[in-house]
């Protein structure tokens, strides 16, 4: 559960967006700083962090609103630290989202612990692509799940309800994003091998997206939502 709602009208920078606390681990060091750099002109608070290690460090005293992680780091990869951040008490469910140059490919869609992200964000990217994505794609969404988190709490009284709207509406944003970038890599590749993959993984991300869908929409009926 957010702290706060993840959008502050406090302040404003380029691109339209509002504020938030992000956390960017990255192990290097020019990656981290033109992200803060990037971030903070869009009107964000922005902290760094040099590996996994680092990273669960600094969560012990902060309570950001997004995490940027990235994958291919030393020591604990961003997998290993996403892993050992959610099994801390009041790290549970801090929005994750990998920064990384690791393509999105098949495999790493089917992943089990893929749904413990809000969103994967490929490498390269510009000011402009990387304040689009984090203002307007995932801090905007998370801020419009929580307020229908608020809604269907005050509606029902039931916090199992609106805990479970908030994984589910969570999880189809996340595989949303990633039919759209696989898509996108599949009208790249020319490989027919990997094409099948990509294929097949469109497939079955596009039926896991109806799914959640259909319980969401189910939810919010219950509370008279239309």
């Amino acid at each position: 559960m957010l702290t706060q709602p993840i959008i502050s009208s406090k302040a404003k920078g380029n691109g339209g967006g509002k504020m938030a606390r992000i956390l960017v681990v990255d192990d290097e060091a020019d990656i981290v700083l033109l992200i803060k750099k990037i971030l903070q002109s869009a009107g964000h608070e922005v902290i760094g962090a040099g590996s996994g290690e680092e990273a669960l460090e600094r969560l012990r005293g902060l309570r950001p609103d997004l995490i940027l992680l990235d994958i291919m780091m030393p020591g604990l990869d961003g997998w290993e630290t996403l892993r050992q951040m959610r099994g801390q008490k009041g790290l549970e469910d801090i929005p994750v989202a990998m920064l990384t140059a690791k393509p999105l490919t098949a495999e790493t869609a089917g992943r089990r612990d893929i749904e413990e992200l809000v969103d994967y964000i490929e490498k390269p990217f510009t000011k402009e692509t990387l304040i689009q994505k984090v203002n307007y794609s995932i801090i905007e969404d998370l801020d419009r799940i929580e307020r229908e988190k608020s809604r269907l709490l005050s509606a029902s009284g039931d916090r199992g309800m609106a805990a479970a709207y908030e994984r589910a509406a969570r999880r189809e944003r996340l595989h949303r994003s990633m039919v759209a970038t696989l898509k996108e890599s599949l009208s790249r590749t020319e490989d027919p091998g990997e094409r099948s993959k990509l294929r097949e993984a469109i497939s079955t991300g596009q039926k896991t997206l109806e799914g959640f869908k259909s319980y969401i929409e189910e939810l919010e009926s219950l509370t008279g939502k239309t």
